[in-house]
């Protein structure tokens, strides 16, 4: 399955001690630092990454000046879950840790799951349309 449909990704900084540990975590932007992070509940998500954040020449994550490729948001796109059962159209929200839930509170709309409906794990991907997602 393509995790992203026919978007261009887009590189950012990353704020200072944040790692991006894969594909699928949603991003937001710092606006006092013109970085990006990983979400919280409550904040507008961006984008959804692409891949980890940058290493050093180690390969360690960067945790300053490390940079991460974004696919903005829009269409359906692989998107990393909290461990939560999810059912076919189910209102999908941003929460902590970068992760989606289907858990409704102070959280900011993402989207709708579109998958066949499934268990995740933690981290793992499901298929969210963004078309939708909160904007302000």
């Amino acid at each position: 399955m393509v995790a992203f449909s026919s978007n261009d990704p887009r590189t950012a900084t990353l704020k200072d001690s944040t790692t991006v540990s894969g594909i699928g975590y949603l991003l937001v932007n710092d606006s006092t630092t013109n970085k990006v992070d990983l979400t919280a509940a409550t904040e507008i998500a961006i984008g959804v990454s692409a891949g980890e954040s940058s290493r050093d020449a180690d390969g360690t994550l960067e945790t300053s000046g490390a940079t991460i490729s974004f696919f903005p948001l829009g269409g359906v796109q692989m998107i990393a879950s909290d461990a939560v059962t999810w059912t076919v159209g189910q209102l999908a929200y941003v929460n902590a840790n970068g992760r989606c839930t289907n858990v409704a509170g102070s959280n900011k709309k993402l989207g709708i799951y579109v998958g066949t409906g499934e268990t995740a794990t933690a981290g793992g991907l499901v298929p969210i349309n963004t078309q939708s997602a909160a904007n302000a």
